[in-house]
């Protein structure tokens, strides 16, 4: 895991984990100086006729080092944060950025709410209990080390007793909760994750839901859902309490072995054992946790090795694309990767300026197609040429900036009406889009709004009507001053008056913009009517 953690890095913070690996020494170096500096005040009291005075000059002494220490502590665990919430930046935006350009087949192939809790929860996961647990692992080690040293050092013996002690109570739980910590932190992550995915198909889905009474079955999953999240919970808790008892039990048979087997004075040698034992329990306790965590997430650093793996890129030399003319299709196969064939041997001319209409049973192919036009799906073979340059990754930015889209279900952002219809835009034309509201006969709706075009439209457009949405998606396209305009069952949903009334839109645009473009798919051949051809797939 170490391993796998260490070829995520990038390179420059391969060289930044040096230094924060200097600063986990530095710490428990001053954690072990302030222990170390108890040993004169000790020894000074377990005397034959000890010196007060004395003893309470250094316990001042120790007072002021031990606040300096925790100060220097601060800069550095300040500073490790800092890295730390660097890498979960990284990671979430590299994610975030690599399972969008992984395209539109991707995206349909995984489920949003593990896409969503990969981009946000794992990343986040994989710095706090990964990353930050393996730093504070390394300083209870050092510590420990440091400690053990020392002990060995002075009083050989002592030390001796207190490994036999630890060592085997450690080797023991770190075996024993190896396979279990990962198997219940996988469990649990795909518990939530399922939690998360009802609770969205409940609110989502609420109309349906309550018409035909089916809430009762998803309320079963979601209580079930907690009934799993509480065992993973429970499961986890109990591995996590082990730690103390051992450590603690291992202190015990740490001080029966020195009284079975001490020579000399043990009031100092019990003393000592007792100070390093003070700060050994939290130390080891810290060891056998940081482990048991990281092993619980560890299918945390797989999740991200396999985000950013292959991982997408823009082409950095876009090259122009012009429509002057016509775009052309030729023999043109489409197949899902799970085996599904959709398109075979296709072949199409659309001329600058038709009005092309395109109808067919469900699973013709004609939304397939329409991804094929737009670049979202690699045809399986045949080609797709605008003006006689085929379409491909080095050239689909420049193709998408002549293209507009309007699907069945308008895409909504949160932000208010001139945002969205200038998507992606920050700096607003108001005078374009007045206009473009004029065109698909939005005005006289934005005039009753109580702050216009500035006003909020609710989450995923909850306060508009199907035919508003739609008129969005259309004056969309036109804000943005697309030369080719591809409706996906742009009216399917809406009643017969609104249809009307959006192909009406439709039309007057036929009629005003000779040099527009529109490919237009659609069961009913009332949407159909403003086309000058329309194919039968």
């Amino acid at each position: 895991m170490f391993r796998k953690v260490w070829n995520l890095l990038p390179a420059k913070d391969r060289k930044t984990c040096i230094w924060v690996g200097l600063a986990v020494f530095i710490r428990a170096l001053l954690d072990f100086a302030s222990i170390a500096a108890l040993l004169p005040i000790l020894v000074i009291l377990l005397g034959d006729d000890p010196d007060k005075s004395k003893a309470l000059l250094l316990c001042g002494a120790v007072l002021a080092f031990i606040l300096l220490k925790n100060g220097l502590s601060i800069i550095l665990t300040r500073f490790q944060s800092k890295f730390l919430l660097r890498l979960y930046k990284y990671f979430s935006h590299k994610l975030f950025y690599n399972y969008y350009h992984r395209g539109l087949l991707f995206l349909k192939s995984k489920s949003t709410a593990q896409l969503a809790s990969e981009v946000n929860f794992i990343c986040y996961a994989f710095s706090l209990n990964i990353l930050n647990q393996g730093i504070q692992l390394l300083g209870a080690m050092c510590l420990v080390v440091l400690m053990v040293g020392a002990l060995l050092w002075w009083a050989p013996l002592a030390g001796v007793l207190m490994c036999a002690g630890f060592l085997p109570i450690v080797a023991f739980y770190l075996l024993f909760v190896k396979k279990r910590t990962r198997r219940y932190g996988e469990e649990e992550i795909e518990a939530r994750r399922a939690q998360a995915r009802t609770v969205n198909e409940t609110f989502r889905g609420f109309a349906e839901l309550e018409v035909n009474g089916a809430y009762h079955q998803l309320e079963e999953a979601f209580l079930h859902g907690l009934d799993t999240i509480n065992q993973c919970r429970l499961r986890m808790e109990l591995v996590h309490a082990v730690p103390p008892m051992l450590s603690e039990a291992a202190i015990v048979l740490g001080i029966a072995l020195l009284l079975v087997f001490g020579q000399g004075d043990l009031r100092i040698m019990s003393g000592v054992f007792a100070i390093a034992a003070f700060r050994l329990i939290p130390a080891v306790r810290s060891i056998m946790s940081c482990w048991t965590v990281m092993r619980t997430y560890s299918h945390c650093v797989d999740i991200i090795a396999d985000g950013i793996k292959d991982e997408a890129t823009l082409q950095q030399n876009q090259q122009n694309i012009q429509f002057n003319k016509e775009i052309k299709v030729t023999e043109l196969n489409f197949t899902f990767p799970d085996g599904g064939q959709i398109l075979n041997h296709f072949s199409l001319t659309i001329n600058k300026g038709e009005c092309l209409g395109i109808k067919g049973p469900s699973g013709s192919g004609k939304s397939t197609l329409f991804n094929l036009l737009l670049g979202f799906y690699p045809a399986t073979s045949g080609a797709i040429t605008i003006d006689g340059e085929q379409l491909q990754p080095s050239n689909l930015q420049a193709w998408h900036r002549l293209v507009g889209y309007v699907p069945q279900e308008i895409f909504i952002m949160k932000g208010d009406l001139a945002q969205n219809i200038a998507l992606g835009q920050t700096d607003i034309d108001e005078e374009r889009l007045l206009q473009v509201l004029e065109q698909v006969r939005l005005k006289e709706w934005v005039d009753t709004l109580p702050e216009g075009i500035h006003t909020p439209l609710g989450e995923f457009g909850s306060r508009l009507s199907g035919g508003q949405k739609q008129r969005i998606g259309i004056a969309r396209a036109l804000y943005k001053q697309a030369e080719i305009l591809f409706f996906d069952e742009a009216t399917s949903s809406l009643d017969n008056q609104t249809e009307m009334e959006v192909n009406q839109a439709i039309m007057d645009l036929s009629a005003h913009h000779h040099e527009l473009t529109m490919v237009i798919i659609a069961h009913r051949e009332s949407s159909l009517t403003c086309c000058h051809r329309v194919v039968s797939l």
